[in-house]
């Protein structure tokens, strides 16, 4: 009889150890714009301005030339623009005491410079530093949290992209932190969650990650519409462009 009623007890325990690991709080912070996208961005305008048939500014010109140094645009630096998005958010997450108020307990990033710098700047959060706020219990560098390569652009490899997207999702659920904040890329992202948009630089947003043997609720009202096991994404937090007219022109919007 004793018997039964420990397995029956140890039954529940397990249970309830299981249910824990069944879904997870995860934020997702994208990169400040780096150099490679403000190289992207010049090269816009450019072809911008030949569409009206002007022609583009030298700069422009000059900044979009760089694009053919491909290994300089994998792994680019935070661009000037990026710091300053950096300050502004970091600055709105400290008001908020946004790692305290939402229980981030793992904080996850690229190793791509961008996002360390990101991770590091928002967050004060950066593995190869050693770089860590108290209430947070760890950092780590992850591999998976790469942009998208070349490879993985390539016509008929994208089972790559999506091995790695599965991987870290199992790797999600097998931590055993329940909020995990991740820092990382906006076609990562996008292809992760099966947006049809891209995230903005040091967008701030929060989303539910369950396990594959959930069954989900297909009815459910959501904003954004997102991929299997994914649910409730909700931006929180975005760069502010200023405007020197406005009376906040330095602080982000928050919890949106």
């Amino acid at each position: 009889f004793l018997t039964i009623i420990l397995a029956f007890i140890l039954a529940i325990m397990s249970d309830g150890i299981d249910n824990n690991k069944k879904k997870k709080t995860i934020y997702l912070i994208r990169h400040a714009q780096s150099e490679e996208n403000r190289r992207l961005n010049s090269l816009k305008e450019s072809f911008k301005a030949v569409a009206r048939f002007s022609l583009p500014k030298s700069d422009d010109v000059s900044t979009s030339l760089k694009l053919l140094n491909i290994p300089a645009q994998i792994d680019s630096d935070v661009s000037d623009l990026g710091n300053s998005q950096i300050k502004q958010l970091a600055e709105t997450l400290r008001q908020a005491d946004f790692l305290t108020s939402h229980g981030i307990q793992l904080v996850a990033h690229s190793p791509l410079k961008r996002a360390c710098q990101t991770s590091e700047g928002m967050l004060g959060c950066e593995s190869s530093l050693n770089t860590k706020p108290d209430q947070v219990r760890r950092v780590v560098e992850l591999d998976l949290l790469t942009e998208k390569s070349p490879y993985e652009w390539i016509p008929g490899n994208g089972e790559a992209l999506r091995q790695r997207i599965k991987d870290l999702e199992i790797w999600l659920m097998e931590q055993p932190e329940e909020t995990i904040c991740l820092v990382g890329h906006s076609q990562f992202f996008k292809n992760m969650l099966q947006l049809n948009f891209l995230f903005g630089n040091c967008d701030v947003w929060r989303v539910m990650l369950f396990d594959s043997d959930i069954e989900e609720d297909d009815e459910k009202d959501e904003e954004y519409k997102v991929g299997k096991g994914w649910s409730g994404l909700k931006k929180l937090y975005s760069y502010r462009k200023p405007e020197s007219n406005h009376p906040n022109a330095n602080t982000a919007v928050g919890e949106l």
